[in-house]
């Protein structure tokens, strides 16, 4: 485990057990260069389409008006004031604030606020959200902007949390059950490093004594007291910032943040908000960290560099300068990786930022068993290298493309950026003071920056980069590892080592130029069929691969291609399954056409041209990503990816090694046991489903996996290929029949055989009792055939959400039992029609029965009466809001063509002019389908209930 990660684990909380939006941003500020003070250089240029202000109260806010995706609109309410904040009575409490914004305010009652919010179409957890860190607190609010009524409300919401939470006593106290319920989801052998680990860390300050989890003895005795004089002191206007992005009018929005926080009044008097700055501690500290239930050998190097903010052009240079410096050093210490006796996985240096003013250097080394000394001085010893000899002109030159390419891409998509990813950039300017500088404008810097960037000055800055007096280095392993783990003096003694080695210059081979030497021959589109309505074109090639086209401006700079066809390796005996599910990461491990993979990825730098292979249970395909730019690159890669492998096996060979490492210990997590458990039980102990051990891996034949690869991929009549993207057809059509039409075929056709295990019938019951921390985990699996009258998958979709709520408002809600549940119900088509269904959650090991007795019960009726029509509005208004965004975005077309294609398992697939049924379909849900389908999903007949408790 990384610190880092540790850091980020413990100290950003939801409030939902649900994964947070990629919008949250990391609490942490960009990266930024550890070079010394300078004169103040040019200040960046903000995004003219960025708007901020501040109110009287000092409240201030930042406004952008977006499109992308359309009707909808994020916000933000960020609030200065997090864990760092709390008094000694208070620990814990300023993420339990963040709770009680959800549980009864100025305009909702308590539950009406998420019921009002998912009556409009927004997903409790999956859409809001909020989290507390150390330094603040953010609430996250994405909603429809098609009616000025629901941006109205949305702003009381805003409001409420601001200044309007009630702290009713009742609500307190069911809601300290859902907070340790949040504690016991993120105990485990990463928690308790962490909480060791820490306090270490961050010595001296409140950091190592604010956790945000905070005291669970504060927490399980919480009173509104403490709470109302946390919000009192700190919840206040001059605290906090409004981000709005989204599609709607910026003087609607200024006005409507104006008329609901103007009012809002300071506290007097005001209490003073110090932050909690780290101390410089000269040394180096060290922490040899071991835990029974870590699976793998870590160590990581943290020395303290002087924080630099991002608001002038040298600021943005020196972005640059780092970016070339950790790039090249990850392509470095990758090669060094893909060596048998390579005494490390994974590892990487640079520069980082960290927690507000506090940066850091960091070396991270994932090691091999037994190896944490030798991989922690290897990796040292490529710093070394770097320090003393620097770059090469190819690196640089090959960095340097590379992240234009990517300034580029970013630019190319202004207008279709999403309106969730560009809100964290608001969200850094508020906290950080950073500069808002729009994706055109940093590429613009970029193109005039780069090329001025010399190897001398990333040189100076390799050198500079670890220099630091203050210095912590991390050891973590599994108990059994500690007789092998170097020592405090071991630690230092590589350190001074690898600070004045003499080593030999890095040096790399040349690659070809040219990615294909002997092309194929084309072939041609013999037939065209087009969908007009869905805007799909539909090709058949002469070599009888079919290619579906849906041409987009939902990105600029995007283009995704996906193939398949019918097989799998349920064509393959249970001996080889293994060898041809690993097929495809053998080959991207080993290279094509006359490219290993490292020479591959130096000749591609600067495009986008990413190909991945994979062959499943039932079919073999292959995902390329690429642009409009880079599109015959991408094509090119794709046709040497199928009919050009290679076997490189040295690097087979370390990637075995590698994997190893990694699975050693894997015995000894309990969520691992656990799930393996589950999979052999439900799999009726099938071979083919076994987990990756060291008797499987020991039977590895890379031979027979290429032999596979080639049998599977040799062959593309059977293939079809969707395209979506910013293509046109007539510029597209030469490439498809050179590079999809010139692929080989011999008139063979293949199918899946049916060999899946089937789960058992019945009532299975299955305890497993592993680990240390008091904490239960359940996972109950329903399953079953259906007919192919009953296949009614977003009937039981509807199902499956609805019942997660429900066991939300009893689990969570009333009985304050559980943090969060998770229930999923869903159809497979083939190899057999079946429906299966899983709900998921946590609780303390006491409570596991009780629990579940009570989801039973909340099952029953579902079965019984069937959803409420407030029930299923509800589920309709967030998938009817689900598929308006989606069916705006590639994905959701490129999903959508290949499901229908291959739905059923034939060749012929399903007619793609059911597409875009789905709002029909809605429309079409009844309370009486929905409950027919819980009767199918949920029957307690055919139910197996597994159970993680601690061990004895």
């Amino acid at each position: 485990m990384r610190l880092v990660a540790a850091v980020a684990l413990l100290f950003a909380l939801p409030l939902t057990a649900q994964q947070p939006r990629p919008a949250r941003r990391p609490t942490v500020r960009p990266a930024a260069s550890a070079a010394p003070a300078e004169p103040a250089g040019v200040p960046l240029q903000a995004d003219t389409n960025v708007h901020s202000g501040r109110l009287a109260n000092g409240l201030q806010y930042w406004i952008q008006r977006n499109t992308y995706p359309a009707h909808r609109l994020e916000l933000r309410l960020v609030v200065r004031a997090g864990s760092i904040l709390e008094d000694q009575d208070q620990r814990g409490l300023a993420h339990f604030i963040e709770h009680m914004g959800f549980n009864g305010t100025t305009h909702f009652a308590r539950n009406e606020l998420v019921s009002y919010l998912e009556s409009i179409g927004v997903r409790f957890g999956a859409d809001l959200n909020a989290n507390t860190v150390f330094d603040e607190t953010t609430y996250i609010l994405p909603v429809p902007s098609d009616k000025p009524a629901i941006v109205d409300r949305a702003f009381d919401i805003l409001q409420d949390w601001a200044a309007g939470d009630q702290f009713d006593p009742a609500n307190v106290k069911s809601e300290r059950g859902v907070i340790m319920g949040e504690w016991r989801n993120g105990l485990g052998a990463e928690s308790r490093i962490a909480n060791q680990e820490i306090p270490l860390l961050f010595k001296g300050s409140r950091y190592a004594v604010r956790l945000p989890i905070g005291d669970t003895g504060i927490i399980n005795h919480a009173t509104p007291a403490p709470l109302k004089r946390f919000y009192h002191d700190w919840y206040r206007p001059d605290l906090m910032a409004v981000i709005a992005v989204g599609d709607y009018p910026v003087d609607s929005l200024r006005a409507l943040i104006t008329d609901r926080f103007a009012g809002l009044k300071n506290p007097v008097p005001e209490r003073r908000r110090v932050d909690a700055p780290v101390p410089l501690i000269p040394g180096t500290r060290v922490a040899i960290l071991t835990d029974p239930e870590v699976t793998t050998e870590s160590i990581q190097l943290l020395v303290r560099r002087p924080s630099v903010t991002f608001k002038t052009e040298n600021d943005e240079r020196r972005v640059l300068v780092n970016a070339i410096f950790s790039n090249i050093a990850a392509q470095r210490v990758q090669l060094l990786a893909r060596k048998p006796d390579a005494p490390f996985v994974s590892a990487g240096f640079g520069p980082s930022g960290f927690i507000r003013d506090l940066q850091v250097f960091g070396v991270s080394v994932n090691a091999k068993q037994g190896r944490s000394a030798a991989a922690f001085e290897a990796t040292l010893r490529e710093l070394r290298r770097l320090q003393e000899h620097g770059v090469l002109p190819a690196e640089l030159d090959r960095t340097k493309a590379a992240i234009l390419r990517g300034r580029e891409n970013a630019a190319s998509e202004t207008g279709k950026t999403e309106s969730d990813v560009l809100v964290g950039g608001l969200i850094s300017a508020y906290l950080y003071g950073t500069v808002p500088v729009a994706a055109h404008e940093r590429y613009e810097l970029a193109k005039r920056i780069l090329p001025t960037i010399t190897a001398a000055e990333v040189d100076s800055a390799v050198r500079d980069a670890s220099r630091g007096n203050d210095r912590f280095i991390a050891v973590i392993a599994p108990d059994s590892a500690r007789p092998t783990l170097p020592r405090r003096d071991t630690l230092l003694a590589i350190l001074a080592r690898t600070d004045t080695a003499t080593l030999v210059p890095w040096t790399e081979e040349a690659v070809a130029t040219t990615l294909v030497p002997s092309p194929p021959v084309p072939g041609r589109v013999v037939s065209e069929t087009t969908y007009t309505s869905l805007g799909i074109s539909d090709w058949r090639l002469s070599n009888g691969v079919r290619v579906l086209i849906k041409p987009t401006q939902f990105k600029l700079d995007q283009v995704i291609i996906a193939g398949g066809a019918l097989g799998g390796t349920s064509l393959l005996s249970d001996a080889d399954v293994l060898n041809g599910s690993l097929a495809p990461v053998l080959v991207r491990q080993s290279g094509i056409g006359d490219f290993d993979a490292v020479s591959l990825s130096r000749k591609l730098a600067g495009t986008i041209a990413v190909t991945t292979t994979e062959i499943d249970n039932t079919s073999e395909g292959v995902f390329t990503l690429t642009s409009p730019k880079d599109l015959e690159t991408g094509l090119e890669v794709q046709w040497l990816t199928l009919t050009q492998p290679r076997l490189d096996t040295t690097a087979i060979h370390a990637l075995i090694n590698q994997v190893r490492s990694q699975i050693a210990h894997r015995s000894d997590d309990p969520t691992t046991v656990f799930r393996d458990t589950l999979a052999a039980v439900l799999t009726r102990h099938s071979p083919r489903a076994a987990p990756i051990t060291m008797a499987r891996l020991d039977s590895l034949n890379p031979q027979r996996a290429l032999a596979i690869y080639r049998d599977w991929f040799h062959t593309f009549g059977d293939f079809t290929f969707v395209i979506v993207g910013n293509v046109h057809l007539d510029s597209l059509r030469p490439l498809v029949a050179h590079w999809l039409g010139g692929l080989p075929t011999d008139g063979s056709h293949r199918m899946w055989r049916d060999i899946d295990s089937l789960p058992p019938d019945g009532i299975v019951n299955r305890v497993v009792y592993k680990g240390k921390e008091p904490v239960a985990q359940q996972t109950v699996y329903f399953n079953g055939p259906l007919d192919s009258t009953q296949a009614n998958a977003l009937a039981g979709a509807a199902a499956g959400a609805i019942l997660q709520q429900r066991l939300l408002d009893s689990l969570r809600q009333a009985m304050g039992a559980t943090y969060g549940v998770s229930v999923d119900a869903s159809t497979d088509r083939f190899p057999r029609i079946r429906y299966r269904a899983e709900i998921d959650f946590k609780s303390s090991p006491g409570q596991a029965d009780t629990l579940w007795q009570a989801a039973q019960r909340i099952i029953a009726a579902l079965r019984a009466t069937g959803p409420t029509p407030d029930e299923l509005e509800k589920f309709v208004a967030q998938q009817r809001r689900e598929d308006e965004v989606g069916v705006s975005t590639n994905d959701w077309w490129l999903g959508e063509i290949s499901d229908y294609v291959m739905a059923d398992g034939s060749r012929t697939g399903q007619p793609l002019t059911n597409i875009m049924q789905w709002g029909r379909n809605l429309d079409a849900l009844t309370p009486a389908l929905v409950q027919q389908a819980a009767q199918r999903y949920f029957n307690p007949e055919r139910v197996a209930r597994f159970v993680l408790l601690p061990e004895h």
